[in-house]
């Protein structure tokens, strides 16, 4: 989570921009009553923010990150990302659906159960296999 704040600071700095907020999130992000989330979307729709800078398009949100773009537009602001990822339509699918199980099997199991790993490891290779 450091890295990723320091990535966005020296990011901020180096296109200029002069005053930034920094919110974060610990949790997925599928998960929409995250609180830094939640605050966002306020600041937002009060129209307190221009830009949002976020490191991968997923720290956002996991899925219907296009809508929020829309919708933070009809707002007047932008999000910009740092790092953009390039995948296969396999590697999404993969990807997403490892997401929903961890996920799921976290709020099951506890993210730091036996039984989680078992689950999400498991299912990590029945996808890759």
């Amino acid at each position: 989570m450091e890295r990723q704040k320091q990535l966005l600071h020296s990011y901020a700095k180096d296109k200029g921009y002069d005053e930034i907020q920094t919110l974060s999130d610990v949790g997925s992000g599928l998960n929409e009553k995250r609180k830094g989330f939640l605050k966002l979307l306020e600041m937002v729709a009060e129209r307190k923010v221009s830009k949002v800078i976020v490191a991968y398009e997923d720290r956002l949100t996991r899925f219907g990150f296009e809508t929020l773009r829309k919708l933070f537009q009809a707002f007047g602001t932008e999000i910009e990302v740092i790092n953009r990822e390039e995948k296969t339509p396999q590697e999404e699918l993969v990807g997403d659906l490892m997401t929903i199980v961890s996920h799921f099997a976290g709020k099951l199991y506890g993210m730091k159960s036996h039984k989680y790993k078992e689950v999400v490891g498991g299912v990590g290779k029945l996808i890759s296999g």
